[in-house]
């Protein structure tokens, strides 16, 4: 049975739950060397499905027995939040403090790594899970299954973060270890379907091109920011760019399910 977890594809699964989750691991039991993030990157999605499984499967469940919308969504999303011990929305809110301050790349670093949160950190956490909340809200209201949504939303934000990596270079004030090293083409690939063919099967398939076009965006424009700020990308910023990634994935879903576009 050992022999049998320490596959390296399960290996990989349970090194970026370890990671990203607050689940824990026995983690000498599947190996004895430390984790490999950047070769279990390819498994990132897979822990956005386990979360989104988990918090939204249990506001699913909510709903099911008549609990209003609104409260079954705010439980779900506080569910995952402590599933993941706000690890992405930890580095929204260094981030937001960090480049909200401005000066140079040395103070920004220190502002982000500065154990209080700032005005522009808690503005920005503030508003990022309202409109977390709003738009899953406004998708279960649209008739989509919260569990699938936030399933689909969380993976897509961990996606982004490979992605963001590998057409970045990582800031020479970054910590050492905070961040994954490129991945490779098979691995990107293979994180990418794993997401896309199971988001392609549930959602529409312009709503799911409208909201790969948004993460695109995003992803874009903050690579873009943190290389004018830091001079590349740190472990904050990975953090920051799944949390807004999922927000503007789920953003292009409702203006197209809704009939804007």
């Amino acid at each position: 049975m050992k022999t049998f977890f320490q596959n390296k594809y399960l290996v990989d699964i349970f090194a970026s739950i370890m990671f990203f989750t607050r689940i824990p691991i026995n983690w000498p039991y599947f190996s004895d060397k430390a984790p490999d993030l950047t070769r279990a990157a390819w498994s990132f999605p897979l822990v956005g499905f386990l979360v989104g499984f988990l918090s939204g499967g249990f506001g699913e469940l909510l709903i099911l027995i008549n609990v209003p919308v609104f409260i079954s969504c705010v439980t779900a999303i506080t569910i995952s939040v402590l599933l993941t011990g706000a690890f992405h929305e930890d580095g929204l809110a260094d981030m937001a403090d960090g480049f909200g301050a401005g000066g140079k790349p040395e103070k920004i670093n220190k502002i982000m790594h500065d154990s209080r949160l700032g005005t522009y950190g808690t503005s920005a956490l503030t508003l990022g899970l309202l409109i977390r909340l709003g738009l899953v809200i406004s998708l279960v209201n649209l008739g989509y299954s919260l569990l699938i949504i936030l399933s689909i939303g969380f993976a897509s934000g961990k996606l982004a973060i490979i992605f963001m990596r590998n057409f970045n270079n990582n800031s020479s004030l970054a910590k050492i270890g905070s961040i994954i090293d490129i991945v490779s083409p098979k691995n990107m690939m293979l994180a990418s379907l794993l997401w896309f063919v199971p988001a392609l099967l549930y959602l529409p398939f312009f709503a799911l091109l409208l909201g790969i076009i948004f993460i695109i965006i995003a992803v874009f424009y903050i690579g873009k920011l943190s290389n004018q700020k830091l001079g590349g990308i740190t472990g904050d910023v990975l953090g920051a760019t799944a949390f807004i990634s999922e927000l503007a994935f789920l953003f292009g879903l409702v203006i197209n399910l809704s009939g804007l576009i």
